[in-house]
């Protein structure tokens, strides 16, 4: 994850900050906020091997990566025991 900060701060800055953030959404905000809280507390550096947790989640939160593979994996499971196996017809003339 990089954090772009301005070299310099002007109102076009601050008002295109927020483009770069969850907090708009809904979804994920509760998550960035949580990790950048922690972020703060530890200072960025120390923060990549504490906030690793937080990190995670935002990730899943805005990739979705682990639910897509969850729902594929019953979408497989579903269509295999949906899938009816026949007998093999009976071979020709066999009446």
């Amino acid at each position: 994850m990089s954090f772009l900060s301005p070299f310099f701060r002007n109102p076009i800055t601050d008002f295109t900050g927020p483009i770069m953030s969850a907090q708009t959404g809904v979804r994920c905000a509760d998550f960035e906020m949580k990790l950048m809280n922690c972020y703060e507390a530890y200072g960025y550096p120390k923060g990549m091997e504490v906030c690793q947790a937080y990190y995670d989640d935002f990730k899943e939160c805005c990739t979705r990566d682990k639910q897509m593979s969850r729902v594929q994996a019953i979408q497989n499971e579903r269509d295999r025991q949906a899938k009816p196996e026949y007998e093999k017809p009976p071979a020709m003339h066999a009446f």
